[in-house]
């Protein structure tokens, strides 16, 4: 039996350090594994009217491009029935870019594309 009952339901709040070495050993790369499998992210925000998630997830094409879509997540206030999703995702654009912009931007990307296949 430990000497600290603690340890036994957290092992963080052990004071036996040779437990604590072995719990960060053992930890560290399932932390890689956990970075590696990471795709995004998600902030809780607050408006004047109702609570929502903001962020972004990462998506890589065929040919191992990444790129980077922001979202907005709000509750389904139109819920009525158990099979009705509980939450509702919106691509949302980035503050300060407007339609005009984001469609420059990828009339641009199109041209830099065609001049690599004309390469």
């Amino acid at each position: 039996m430990t000497k600290n009952k603690n340890a036994l339901y957290y092992p963080a709040m052990s004071k036996n350090t040779d437990t604590d070495t072995e719990t960060n050993t053992e930890t560290k790369p399932q932390e890689n594994e956990w970075a590696k499998r990471e795709c995004g992210a998600l902030w809780l925000r607050q408006s004047t009217n109702q609570k929502y998630f903001s962020g972004h997830v990462t998506l890589q094409d065929e040919m191992g491009v990444e790129t980077k879509q922001n979202l907005v997540i709000f509750s389904n206030k139109h819920k009525k029935k158990e099979n009705h999703p509980d939450f509702r995702i919106y691509k949302s654009e980035p503050k300060g870019q407007t339609s005009y912009a984001k469609a420059e931007a990828q009339e641009e990307t199109q041209e830099a594309v065609v001049e690599e296949e004309l390469i």
